[in-house]
């Protein structure tokens, strides 16, 4: 069903290296009442991850479609 095909697509590690830069920067600089609550860090964990594999497919499809033209 899923392959690891995204590992070697370079747009994979575009996106990661910001969405990790990202990450990294809000534990750091992020309020630290934010991560008191579990339902806050359960709810961003998900959209994060919701979020970063949807801007690759997104990304993937819109340029295997320009790709195809």
């Amino acid at each position: 069903m899923f392959g690891f095909k995204a590992y070697k697509d370079k747009r994979y590690w575009i996106l990661l290296i910001i969405f990790m830069t990202f990450l990294v920067s809000f534990i750091v600089f992020g309020p630290s009442e934010f991560f008191e609550k579990t339902l806050n860090v359960l709810l961003f964990w998900l959209l994060y991850g919701a979020a970063f594999w949807s801007l690759y497919y997104l990304w993937k499809y819109f340029g295997d479609k320009k790709k195809e033209q």
